[in-house]
């Protein structure tokens, strides 16, 4: 029995524009090779025009093909419920409540057009203890202000992993993550009590980051973090060392990371 997700939020779809336009393209490539092949298998000079005739029509149909492809695996809907989402992709529905979902992942690396594998924050810096709310605050405006690539990682045996197209991806996160936070729950006065898990190498254990690296495990109480930062592509955590000085204790990849937008969130409320 599926569970309720709830009242539909927001709905976003690949615009059709941009599925046109590549079918534009592929169109264009087909005419525009093809008239090449022909001109040079019709009109040869040596015995290499025939052959780059024939490989102009080879690549006039192999283009062609992969774009006409490409703009339907594009197309994608995603619908964000109240307490869930459904993403239909490549003529397959996948509908979780958020009870079913991992945790979601920002993926600043993806360099495809529209559907991505997780998102970026990017130059999203989010001041910590020691920095006070104000940057906070201002940090989770600036990054709710930009459409972000997401993948959602479903909490199942087989490590489902559904792309989310760029458009719906903040909207998924601040739901989702507002989810999580009244249902775990997370408060400024029990989240020195709770474990919450941030990926396999992140997590929060009653108040101390654990992050599991090769050359040992690094522990980071969270009243000691100064500043928690994304640069490029990475999430960093500073803290003062051992010598007092303001350094990165942790630094760990963004598509490392489920639930970015948590972190912030905790922080914001251990500052107010």
């Amino acid at each position: 029995m599926e569970k309720n997700i709830g009242n539909q939020y927001e709905v976003r779809r690949t615009k059709a524009s941009t599925v046109w336009l590549i079918r534009l393209g592929a169109i264009a490539a087909l005419v525009g090779l093809i008239a090449g092949g022909l001109f040079f298998l019709l009109n040869p000079v040596d015995p290499e025009d025939t052959i780059m005739g024939v490989v102009a029509l080879v690549f006039a149909v192999i283009i062609f093909v992969a774009l006409w492809i490409v703009s339907g695996r594009i197309q994608s809907e995603v619908a964000v419920h109240e307490e869930g989402v459904i993403v239909k992709k490549n003529k397959k529905e996948h509908r979780f409540h958020f009870s079913e979902i991992k945790g979601l992942i920002d993926n600043p690396d993806d360099a495809s057009m529209l559907i991505f594998h997780g998102g970026g924050v990017a130059d999203a810096v989010a001041a910590g203890i020691a920095a006070g709310v104000a940057s906070v605050r201002a940090n989770a405006r600036a990054r709710k202000s930009k459409a972000r690539p997401m993948i959602i990682v479903a909490n199942t045996e087989e490590k489902l992993e559904v792309s989310v197209l760029k458009a719906a991806g903040e909207t998924l996160s601040q739901r989702y993550t507002q989810w999580l936070i009244k249902n775990k729950p997370v408060t400024k006065d029990n989240v020195y009590s709770l474990v919450l898990s941030f990926g396999d190498n992140l997590e929060l254990n009653q108040g101390t980051f654990i992050h599991a690296h090769r050359r040992g495990d690094v522990h980071l109480p969270i009243q000691d973090v100064t500043s928690l930062e994304t640069r490029e592509n990475s999430l960093m955590f500073f803290a003062a060392n051992e010598k007092g000085k303001n350094k990165c204790l942790i630094d760990i990849k963004i598509t490392q990371v489920l639930n970015i937008d948590l972190l912030f969130e905790i922080f914001g409320m251990i500052a107010a």
